[in-house]
């Protein structure tokens, strides 16, 4: 039984170890992306507004809603993490319980993994 455990809260650490290296995956691709987008901004602002077309205009602007997309996903990413953090500890620290009221002793996930 206590091997059982063991192995649940070494599958659970892992799992949410790639959980998270997903989300950061994400947030680097978002990161990209804006900082693209930051580039093109800037080359489209280089040019005076007079001489712009209407179609140019709207280009910065649809660039600039882009941007700021990006940005509101990168926030919700964030918090994504911290609610799982969150839960995990609940989580641990539920399976902890169950584990003293059954006498076995939880390890360190960082003993438990090479």
């Amino acid at each position: 039984m206590q091997e059982w455990f063991r192995l649940v809260h070494a599958k659970n650490v892992l799992v949410r170890q790639e959980q998270e290296l997903m989300v950061k995956a994400k947030e680097l691709e978002l990161e990209d992306r804006h900082s693209r987008l930051q580039h093109q901004l800037h080359e489209k602002m280089a040019v005076d507004d007079l001489k712009k077309t209407p179609e140019e205009i709207e280009e910065e602007g649809r660039i600039l809603s882009e941007m700021l997309e990006i940005v509101e996903q990168r926030d919700n990413l964030i918090e994504l993490l911290e609610e799982n953090r969150q839960r995990h500890q609940e989580e641990d620290k539920d399976l902890e319980t169950t584990m003293q009221v059954k006498g076995i002793k939880l390890v360190s996930p960082t003993q438990m993994l090479p």
